[in-house]
């Protein structure tokens, strides 16, 4: 596939996803992006790989109160783009940490433009014109998609040099090096952040089965969730039977 009608088709895709994310669907993560980017250059087992880490280091992070966090939906797909032009994951990895802390002022932008309909929006309701009102209100997502699908767009017709990228991770091996141990470090804080949810002085025992499953059998991380999956049903099951 072609430079440019990669960048349209991962553009539009981005500014879909974000309708979808306005809409409540959900669609719009890191993971799907990454498989998204992944079917589109022909290496879906690294769309896995950078969405899955990039998942991982967006969990915890939310905008409550309207903060702007690192956008890792929309760096997933800069990181694969950049994963399979270069032949390095790591590299692509690098890419779609850099990207998505970069794309928060995009994020910005965008909730900042938006005010531009929102008051638009008030003032033909103050003029009970409900047909306008309803206008500028959808119309309000505009810059929510153009926020998205601009940069993608635009970053992926750059992407033929991203040799220049790889150039600077050879000459600057401890800089990439840096930035591999932050980008392993981040789905560690994630899973911190996953078990301070949950009762592990109450289901400790799961926890160490897990550990064990994983660390003496290497038992990869399907297995793991489909263990996890028939434990937590026997558990419930048992325990509604019990009551």
């Amino acid at each position: 596939m072609n430079t440019f009608l990669l960048a349209t088709l991962l553009g539009l895709w981005s500014g879909i996803a974000m309708v979808f994310n306005l809409m409540g669907l959900g669609l719009r993560t890191a993971l799907i992006n990454g498989i998204m980017a992944g079917v589109l250059v022909g290496d879906v087992a690294l769309g896995f790989e950078i969405g899955a880490t990039t998942t991982l280091m967006g969990i915890g992070f939310y905008t409550y109160g309207g903060a702007t966090i690192p956008d890792y939906v929309t760096g997933a797909i800069f990181g694969v783009v950049a994963g399979q032009r270069t032949g390095d994951s790591a590299i692509g990895l690098t890419v779609a940490i850099t990207l998505s802390l970069l794309m928060t002022q995009m994020d910005i932008l965008g909730r900042a433009t938006t005010t531009i309909f929102q008051h638009a929006a008030d003032k033909a309701l103050e003029k009970n014109s409900i047909g306008s009102f309803e206008a500028w209100t959808l119309a309000g997502s505009i810059p929510w998609i153009l926020s998205r699908a601009v940069p993608v767009f635009i970053g992926i017709l750059l992407a033929d040099n991203l040799t220049v990228l790889a150039d600077f991770s050879a000459n600057f091996k401890w800089f990439t090096d840096g930035l591999a141990v932050v980008g392993r470090s981040l789905p560690a804080v994630g899973f911190a952040l996953l078990l301070s949810y949950m009762d592990i002085k109450k289901y400790w025992p799961f926890m160490i089965i897990g550990y064990v499953l994983f660390a003496y059998m290497n038992v990869p991380t399907i297995g793991l969730a489909l263990v996890g999956a028939a434990a937590g049903f026997l558990y419930t099951t048992k325990k509604g039977g019990a009551q």
